[in-house]
């Protein structure tokens, strides 16, 4: 076997071993959420997570950046200037619970990952 020929050979090997080994992409989670107790108790809202390693971000909705566990689910309570965040993974759903201070109410969401 030739110098070019190895060369290639490893190429591809390197390659092949780069796709058994997806990139961490991040998530995104949307749904809506009803507003359990508090200002607007009753109302329906929307809520829209991007999830990138363990760093979680609200793309919209009210402002949420912080740090939950991922394994082996998505788990965790973050504190934010506007509430306290719980998040927990139910089954093929994320279940969040926003104890939000002003307005002062609760809401809970239910959020499916967006097909990309």
């Amino acid at each position: 076997m030739g110098i070019f020929s190895c060369g290639t050979l490893c190429q591809a090997l390197l390659l092949l071993s780069l796709l058994n080994f997806p990139a961490n992409a991040s998530q995104i989670w949307e749904g809506t959420g009803r507003v359990i107790s508090g200002v607007g108790k009753g109302g329906s809202v929307e809520l829209r997570l991007e999830i990138d390693g363990e760093v979680v971000t609200s793309l919209s909705g009210p402002p949420l950046h912080g740090i939950i566990q991922t394994t082996p689910d998505l788990n965790g309570t973050i504190q934010t200037q506007t509430g306290t965040w719980y998040i927990e993974q139910c089954g093929e759903e994320l279940c969040v619970n926003l104890q939000q201070h002003h307005p002062k109410q609760t809401i809970f969401y239910r959020l499916v990952p967006k097909n990309l």
